[in-house]
């Protein structure tokens, strides 16, 4: 089946029904993208990997480690736990809550979720492929959290914020706010990344490399959605229901 031949039946679908989401936006190359994306992110995993700039990297950790402020500790303390396994399920467990039930608008419900979910699970491929440690917090002034798992590149924190930005942003893009959306995202990604070298856990590179990372995951998966989920969702009995309530 040529995306041709799918984008008519989805958008006909996507416009007999209030949800928006019936098509992701996707490259015609999605399968190369994502491809060079990943590419470039494990390089510069392996690159930074190496002790000589992994030494240099350490330099701004400790930098930052010794001028920590009390407020700033407790805030970059909770996002970490907001934006952790647990906190990310329950964020995305109300999304898939409030856009199913709430809007009932099951497809966009599924399209949201399983795009921010694959674009930060992919992270995973990252991590334990470059298998690259944390540092040390016994080489930090004042570490303020022991992460839990041993992969530092890249961050999955990060990797959530940008994911659920993305998705977030496909969903309100055809609104005159829409692209306010991906600008607080994107934003709030940046301040994620930060408060995880505040923090001690991560290293510089771990934290940018979840930008491209995110981007080719979310790109692999609208490609992935578009022409063997969408198909089958559209044509469940109880989501044509649930959206002509």
């Amino acid at each position: 089946m040529t995306s041709s031949e799918f984008a008519s039946p989805g958008r006909r679908a996507a416009q007999s029904r209030r949800s928006r989401l019936a098509i992701l936006p996707s490259p015609r190359h999605w399968i190369l993208v994502p491809l060079v994306l990943g590419l470039a992110v494990l390089v510069l995993g392996f690159v930074a990997k190496a002790p000589a700039f992994t030494g240099a990297e350490l330099t701004v950790v400790q930098s930052m480690s010794t001028g920590h402020v009390g407020w700033l500790g407790v805030l970059s303390l909770a996002v970490e736990q907001i934006l952790g396994p647990k906190g990310a399920a329950v964020i995305l467990v109300v999304l898939l809550g409030v856009l199913w039930f709430a809007r009932r608008t099951p497809v966009d419900a599924l399209a949201v979720v399983s795009t921010t979910g694959f674009g930060w699970v992919s992270s995973l491929v990252f991590k334990y492929s470059v298998d690259r440690p944390r540092p040390d917090p016994a080489l930090l002034a004042d570490p303020l959290s022991t992460a839990m798992d041993p992969n530092s590149f890249p961050s999955g924190h990060v990797c959530f914020a940008v994911s659920l930005t993305l998705a977030l942003f496909f969903l309100f893009r055809h609104r005159r706010w829409g692209r306010w959306v991906l600008v607080a995202g994107m934003g709030f990604s940046v301040l994620v990344a930060l408060s995880r070298l505040y923090l001690g856990v991560h290293y510089p590179t771990d934290v940018v490399a979840p930008f491209p990372a995110s981007v080719a995951g979310v790109v692999l998966w609208c490609g992935l959605w578009n022409r063997f989920v969408a198909p089958v969702v559209l044509r469940l009995p109880f989501v044509a229901r649930l959206e002509s309530l």
